[in-house]
């Protein structure tokens, strides 16, 4: 194995890290809103339930994004600054406690690549990604409204009080899945370009990036688990608990098909649903605002990173 392949490896992980620096909140950040778990104990369940996920069932995410979308080969260091490129943004967002799609992230760098090489693109595959990314807010908003209006009437009319006393539980329970869902459809986005240019599998790639996933985890994302857990919409259990749960069913379907999406959208769709029960008002939307520019640009400002770094390296090489 020569020096590049190991750099590309290094640049995959440095992904699987953001993915856990970023997407933990989306897992556990409502729960931690909600006062249901601490932060700390909540990225650490969230980053070992991430690498089961990932290692079990992380190859056919990771087989689109790595062979479903470049139609041609390209040199592993345009590779490797494309996957740079993602991951760097992706740390500048996470600083400034923005919830975004490493998802976006990487397929942008993508197309940065296939753009300036005029290399060709699968460009039915980058709809499918986008379209599910856009969908899974809006399916996950809706079922996570109706999931919440229907628990919240039910409790209300003091039926199920055995659930309604066990909500903490069942929504820590949420919580794991979700995680179990990232894992399992976002490892794709960090070791995909990996399995298509050296020679390790898919399974072993699955692991070794869900190691650095919960690493992730556990090192870097406060801001991020404020923004998702308290800056959108004031929770409650009952509300962390269908937010989670809308957006983990919709996550887990897709890894099922192979499509790698966002878990952010899903989440963030999920909490402003189960606010627009309470009503518009009870959401806010300079946050989602703020959340909305950066899912708008993220792609945009990645591809464009991409070239700029390109372009860098064919000046000075």
């Amino acid at each position: 194995m020569g020096y590049l392949e190991i750099i590309l490896i290094l640049c995959g992980l440095y992904v699987g890290w953001n993915i856990g620096a970023n997407d933990a909140a989306n897992c556990v950040g409502t729960s931690v809103g909600a006062g249901l778990i601490g932060q700390r104990m909540g990225s650490l369940l969230v980053g070992l339930i991430a690498l089961i996920g990932a290692t079990l069932q992380g190859a056919e995410p990771i087989k689109t994004v790595g062979k479903g979308i470049l139609l041609s080969n390209l040199p592993l260091v345009l590779i490797i600054i494309s996957l740079f490129s993602a991951a760097f943004l992706v740390t500048c967002f996470t600083l400034f406690g923005l919830p975004v799609s490493t998802t976006q992230a990487v397929i942008g760098a993508i197309a940065g690549i296939g753009i300036v090489t005029i290399s060709k693109l699968d460009w039915n595959v980058f709809f499918k990604i986008f379209f599910f990314n856009f969908g899974s807010f809006l399916i996950s908003l809706i079922f996570s409204f109706f999931l919440y209006y229907a628990t919240s009437r039910t409790f209300k009319k003091g039926k199920f009080l055995f659930i309604e006393k066990r909500i903490r539980y069942l929504t820590i329970m949420s919580a794991m899945f979700l995680a179990y869902s990232l894992g399992a459809n976002n490892i794709g986005n960090a070791m995909g370009l990996v399995v298509a240019n050296v020679n390790i599998k898919p399974v072993l790639a699955g692991f070794i990036g869900g190691v650095a996933l919960a690493i992730g985890c556990s090192t870097l994302g406060i801001k991020v688990i404020k923004t998702v857990g308290k800056d959108i919409v004031p929770l409650d259990a009952t509300m962390a608990f269908s937010a989670q749960t809308g957006s983990a069913l919709i996550i887990y379907i897709l890894a099922l098909f192979g499509i790698p999406t966002s878990t952010t959208f899903a989440i963030v769709g999920g909490i402003a649903g189960t606010g627009l029960v309470k009503g518009v008002a009870a959401i806010k939307k300079s946050t989602l605002k703020r959340i909305f520019f950066a899912w708008i640009f993220t792609p945009i400002f990645s591809a464009i990173l991409t070239i700029m770094l390109y372009l860098f390296f064919e000046f000075i090489t």
